[in-house]
């Protein structure tokens, strides 16, 4: 059965990363007008690209070599953590506390703890399948709302914040690849992905590359599975 393989920080150290969503659209040629006519399923998939650095930590790059092999191609999942500087996180919005008595302060806000993480985004209405767009309770305590260009994810899909309004409003891309029930809170702050490599030979020169020639880089496809070992 397919594995699920965790890709953490301390091995994939990220030069580079770009998130890209591919559309399968294409045109079908002119119509009588002489207007083209683009077709699409209205489907797209992520693809992830990271770059590494040159590594000359020997154990590290032992350990990188090993997580390659663990993929067995494409076979494997690859749990991916998401690069984001910009991410919405305890730098935007910091976990919020009330006053003993469970009261906020006048303008709905608490006390600030950014060393507390941040402040969760709870979905006040469910998403179903194929919806893109979402609602979050922004009130007790009151807290920013996601800004557009924000990467969030649910259940290892990545998502992107294309729209949205002070009341909670979100609108995403791609739409919802599964449900999402009110009360659970969507990952603004820790986004991660499930890919796939997009070939066999990804990773194939790792230490070719990166012991003594230029940095490499990875590519991923966006993973639909969901049965793990």
């Amino acid at each position: 059965m397919v594995e699920l393989i965790e890709w953490d920080h301390d091995i994939v150290r990220h030069l580079d990363v770009s998130y890209f969503i591919q559309w399968t659209s294409r045109e079908a040629g002119a119509n009588l007008a002489g207007v083209s006519q683009i077709l699409t399923p209205m489907m797209g998939v992520w693809r992830v690209d990271i770059t590494m650095p040159r590594e000359f930590d020997g154990t590290r790059l032992k350990q990188f070599e090993a997580l390659v092999s663990q993929m067995r191609g494409r076979y494997n999942v690859a749990n991916l953590p998401v690069c984001d500087p910009y991410k919405y996180d305890a730098g935007v919005s910091p976990r919020q506390y009330p006053f003993d008595d469970g009261q906020w302060f006048s303008d709905g806000t608490g006390f600030s703890d950014g060393t507390g993480g941040v402040q969760p985004l709870i979905l006040t209405a469910d998403v179903a399948i194929g919806a893109n767009q979402l609602y979050l309770d922004l009130t007790n305590p009151v807290r920013p709302a996601p800004r557009v260009g924000d990467h969030f994810s649910s259940g290892g899909f990545l998502y992107r914040v294309v729209a949205r309004n002070s009341a909670g409003w979100v609108k995403f891309e791609p739409s919802a690849r599964a449900a999402m029930a009110t009360g659970n809170a969507p990952n603004f702050s820790a986004p991660r992905f499930y890919g796939r490599f997009i070939d066999d030979s990804q990773g194939q020169r790792t230490r070719e590359f990166l012991r003594w020639g230029s940095s490499i880089t990875l590519s991923f496809v966006e993973a639909f599975d969901r049965s793990f070992t």
